[in-house]
């Protein structure tokens, strides 16, 4: 099995348009939000939409799409999450 992808996972792709639109495939879970942050869970691992006004306009997750608008002014990466470093919703620090 590859690195970063689980089996049956959808492959994952981010779109972004301007701004003010994100469009991600191979979402496997929200881990957390707010009007700030967004946190998912990916087929490539954990990825954190940063901004301002940000809204979940769509979510399919048997589909693994998400569709969020906003101000987004950043994206973050982290690598995959493996089964024993999970982390819960209040866990993740704010820098």
């Amino acid at each position: 099995m590859e690195q970063g992808m689980n089996i049956g996972a959808r492959p994952h792709m981010l779109t972004l348009e301007g701004r003010a639109h994100a469009r991600l495939s191979g979402v496997m879970a929200v881990c957390c939000f707010n009007d700030q942050e967004i946190v998912l869970e990916t087929s490539e691992g954990e990825v954190a939409l940063l901004g301002e006004q940000l809204h979940i306009e769509q979510l399919n997750l048997e589909d693994g799409q998400l569709d969020v608008t906003g101000e987004i002014a950043g994206i973050e990466y982290n690598g995959p999450v493996k089964k024993k470093e999970k982390r819960g919703l209040f866990s993740r620090r704010r820098k």
